[in-house]
């Protein structure tokens, strides 16, 4: 059995303070990536992103993003009635024992 050392009231604190720090700055990084932040405010979350790696992450993650749905065309998603239709026809080609659910 491995022993573990428990981690005083001082470090809880510490790491409690840093993940609601972190809370409130996920909407900071996402209003970074899209160029929303101005002034002190964005010297201050750039000099955060620089320091911590897990804003640092979530920076990269956000740009990949941006910069995926940027490059593919935008699809409109089917409408519920020509997927109805398709459904339909093909409950009607399929042969009833493939692929064809039994009622």
């Amino acid at each position: 059995m491995k022993w573990q050392r428990v981690p005083g009231p001082g470090r809880v604190w510490a790491e409690c303070r840093e993940k609601m720090r972190h809370v409130r700055l996920r909407g900071d990084v996402e209003a970074y990536v899209d160029g929303q932040l101005a002034g002190a405010h964005r010297v201050r979350v750039a000099a955060h992103i620089a320091c911590c790696w897990a804003c640092s992450g979530s920076l990269q993650l956000l740009r990949l993003v941006k910069a995926s749905l940027r490059h593919h065309p935008q699809r409109t998603p089917p409408s519920l009635a020509s997927a109805r239709v398709r459904r339909f026809a093909h409950h009607l080609t399929t042969p009833a024992g493939r692929d064809r659910p039994r009622r």
